[in-house]
């Protein structure tokens, strides 16, 4: 659909995605809030001025055990000689009011020395590569065709004002000046500027180039601009003898109305050389062989298309204007089977980094920087949204000029982990001038050889799906109570390549971001980051070293792919502050887990939230797709995207909390409730001392606390367990956040206040598990960013440090007495609490 020049820049969704109420963008998704006036928000201050960056770079893999390898790459700007040495991070917080303690401490490794750094640059850009063959640079006269959706018109794109942006609709860092011409099929390089290209120009009119190595191009092109956000079928065809080109547009419009005004366009011109049949096709891409990393598998693409393709077609001769139009079915006509050279089904392999050529001549393609695949067609019905059961219904692809998988960079130095080394939380720390850049990754201990009784489960796909965030640089006051680094901020504003993925980016159409990948650089997960999830998970680290308390470090990719059976290694399990984007198996494993006496502690909010997954194939990839329309929420694997809930999975009755409200502005502390002196639970106080009202410091800027950032709350008509002790419950929020809803859908974040309920916060809650296992649970993300205060002489360390001990006792917990089990009237059945609403395994790669 076209939308007016006033909606691009007041929404940046698509009109067909677009949500009702008012919304807001926040670090935890999309959600309908009511709140108090933003003129009693304190302006976000300044970090302290730290030197320019000059290096930035990656691991990988980022979850490694002793005898793992892993490669580090940088990116050091303007080149020259940098020091490398290792690190083991205890406290990587080096912005909030506890910086005092951040904590590295060196570590013998032989890659400590130094080394000549070299520019190495982000390459952006997914398309699907097939390479040169006889077949393909034999090819004289021949037709091109594809269904196309175009989703961005760059002479229409007006750039944000950051200055005063919308706090209601922000915008995030964007790309979107580089985009000029949108390539659907090519042969074109760039470099030598030779071959040809069906794409689009900046005011979305259907173009053909061809050059013949001359540095002039030819182009035959429509007078007339396509329509974005709308399905169009286009077509090419090229005369060797007379070198006469035609290129077709026919609109084939969702709405039935705008069928009643589609317009078929054409245009014919001459060329006055002969085209050149060389190097490899492209679809959504042209060739760019400069600025592409030197190890890189494949060169630097440019046009990049953005927008749904699906069914690109090459045929050995002009097809007349009837059959250019039969080519544009479904399925391919038989009769024009032998003329095809490649047809592309994009809904063969969704699962792989492949494309099928159904033709029978072998040109499969390569798919490059992940693309959206699993997506609906022009000629999907509405029967089913669900991919799985009718692959070819979603045989399209989205493409996106600002898409990444591998930057592919050179490796300057590897590290083979020591078999004695300590699980933990390590970093190359590498040193140009004044400049110092920490590269982190997370040694398990080895398998099936725990070195400890409690482990840390780290969020590593959180840290994916956060990376590179942009909203604390494009609206600050909406996040004024969170430290931030200035001189990543302003990294990121000058150089945007590196503001892209995790999916609370905006790709330059508007729509979401559904993947992070570890491997790229992310600014922000590193000792010295943004204060929000990885630093902030370093407190509970460093708190636990100032305890004393051994610990093994694992990580969401270890358990995605070893499941229970790693839980089960430890008596005890401490999730971070924000365990936001899991797997279904994950929220099965901690289930199961509790049930077979595993003891855990869940010490953060917005967790369990949303149900993601990896890729079939492709290493390091998080995949999330949650605000896409419902029929395009399944996953590259066949899961169930978007909310838990919707994969049947709601949180209260594994945790007994469930995700509230959010407020950056201010946190607050905790009360004492009557369950809190239960003799089931008083252990949990012993020694505390702040009195009823606990927890009122912590790392806001804007007012300290245990409880803030985003909260979870009791519902016990949720199917909490009616067993399980309220504990405690926060002060009321500075800032409430009442109503929530997220996406389209009611989940259980919903609430209907009334004038006496306060229906955003957070509870702390208790209960046992079958088997002698127990769920502890915070309810608060700012609760480890308490841990520290006054030197962990506090009542949040106290009672984390109570439970922590009395977990790691394998001594029974007393019978639970009958009068301590509620008679709950559970909520009536919904859907999103109907367990069997989706319980479908993954699918692999097919």
């Amino acid at each position: 659909m076209n939308m007016s020049m006033e909606e691009r820049v007041t929404n940046p969704l698509p009109s067909y995605l677009r949500l009702t109420g008012v919304w807001l963008l926040s670090l935890s998704g999309l959600i309908s809030i009511s709140l108090l006036s933003f003129a009693q928000i304190t302006p976000l201050q300044a970090a302290e001025k730290t030197p320019d960056r000059t290096i930035i770079g990656y691991a990988a893999p980022l979850s490694v055990r002793p005898g793992d390898k892993v490669d580090f790459m940088a990116n050091v700007i303007g080149g020259g000689t940098y020091k490398a040495d290792l690190v083991r991070v205890v406290n990587g917080d080096s912005l909030s009011r506890y910086k005092e303690h951040f904590k590295v401490d060196p570590v013998k490794a032989p890659f400590t020395g130094s080394y000549e750094g070299k520019e190495q640059p982000l390459n952006l850009g997914s398309y699907i590569q097939v390479e040169a063959s006889k077949t393909l640079d034999k090819l004289e006269s021949f037709t091109a065709s594809a269904w196309i959706f175009p989703t961005f018109t760059p002479s229409e794109y007006v750039a944000p004002d950051f200055d005063n942006p919308d706090p209601f609709h922000p915008p995030t860092l964007s790309t979107a000046e580089w985009v000029k011409d949108q390539t659907i099929v090519s042969r074109f390089d760039k470099v030598s500027g030779t071959g040809w290209a069906l794409q689009f120009d900046e005011k979305l009119r259907l173009q053909f180039i061809a050059g013949s190595g001359d540095g002039k191009l030819e182009t035959v092109k429509l007078t007339e601009f396509a329509r974005d956000w709308d399905w169009a079928y286009v077509a090419v065809s090229y005369d060797a003898e007379s070198r006469e080109v035609t290129v077709y547009l026919h609109e084939d419009p969702s709405s039935p109305g705008d069928k009643f005004t589609a317009r078929t366009l054409h245009a014919t011109g001459t060329l006055n050389r002969p085209i050149v049949q060389a190097g490899p096709l492209r679809i959504a891409a042209v060739r760019a062989r400069k600025g592409a990393a030197a190890n890189a598998r494949f060169e630097k693409p440019a046009d990049v298309f953005n927008g749904r393709i699906q069914d690109v077609r090459l045929a050995n001769r002009v097809l007349s204007v009837s059959e250019v139009d039969q080519l544009s079915a479904e399925k391919t006509p038989d009769k024009l089977r032998s003329s095809l050279v490649s047809d592309w089904d994009f809904a063969k392999g969704i699962g792989n980094a492949m494309v099928q050529d159904v033709s029978g001549k072998g040109h499969n393609g390569s798919v490059v920087n992940l693309p959206e695949r699993a997506i609906r067609g022009v000629f999907w019905n509405g029967d089913t949204i669900k991919w799985t059961d009718n692959p070819d219904q979603y045989d399209a692809m989205i493409f996106h000029s600002d898409d990444i998988y591998d930057a592919e960079w050179q490796v300057d130095f590897t590290y083979t982990i020591p078999m004695d080394l300590d699980s933990g939380i390590y970093a190359a720390r590498l040193k140009q001038g004044d400049f110092v850049e920490y590269i982190p990754f997370f040694v398990a201990a080895p398998v099936g050889k725990p070195q400890a009784k409690l482990a840390v489960w780290l969020s590593d796909y959180n840290y994916l799906a956060y990376s590179n965030v942009s909203y604390i640089a494009t609206v600050p006051q909406n996040y004024s109570g969170v430290s931030s680094n200035d001189a990543d901020t302003e990294f990121l504003k000058a150089h945007l390549e590196y503001a892209t993925t995790g999916v609370y980016t905006l790709h330059l159409d508007g729509t979401f971001f559904v993947y992070g990948t570890r491997l790229r650089p992310d600014i922000h997960m590193k000792p010295g980051g943004l204060m929000y999830n990885f630093p902030l998970d370093t407190h509970l680290t460093s708190f636990l070293e100032h305890k004393g308390i051994d610990y093994d470090i694992i990580t969401e990719e270890q358990v995605d792919a070893e499941g229970l059976e790693l839980l089960k290694q430890y008596q005890v399990v401490v999730n971070s502050s924000h365990p936001e984007y899991v797997t279904p198996g994950m929220f099965d494993n901690v289930a199961d887990y509790t049930e077979q006496g595993g003891r855990f502690m869940y010490m953060g909010a917005n967790g369990y939230f949303w149900s993601v997954d990896g890729h079939p194939t492709l290493p390091g990839v998080m995949e999330s797709r949650n605000f896409n329309a419902i029929p395009d929420r399944y996953l590259t694997s066949g899961l169930r995207g978007g909310l838990m809930v919707e994969a049947g999975r709601p949180s209260g009755p594994v945790f007994g909390v469930e995700m509230s409200g959010e407020n950056f502005h201010g946190s607050s502390a905790y009360r004492k409730l009557d369950d809190a002196s239960n003799p089931r639970a008083a252990w949990i106080f012993s020694g505390t001392n702040e009195g009823d009202v606990f927890g009122d410091y912590g790392i806001d800027k804007v007012h300290g606390g245990a409880a803030g950032f985003e909260v979870d709350r009791y519902k016990p008509e949720n199917g909490v367990p009616r067993h399980a002790l309220h504990l405690a419950k926060s002060e009321p929020l500075r800032l409430s956040v009442t109503n929530t809803t997220l996406g389209i859908l009611p989940v259980s974040v919903k609430y209907t206040p009334s004038k006496d309920e306060i229906t955003a916060q957070a509870d702390l809650m208790f209960f046992e598990t079958a088997n002698g296992g127990a769920m502890f649970s915070t309810g608060s993300i700012t609760w480890l960013g308490s841990l520290l205060e006054n030197n962990t002489d506090n009542d949040v360390a106290r009672i984390t440090g109570n439970v922590i001990q009395r977990f790691l006792d394998p001594k029974p917990f007393p019978a639970i007495p009958k009068a301590d089990i509620d008679d709950v009237d559970r909520a009536p059945p919904e859907p999103e609490y109907d367990r069997a609403i989706d319980t479908t395994k993954k699918q692999g790669a097919s």
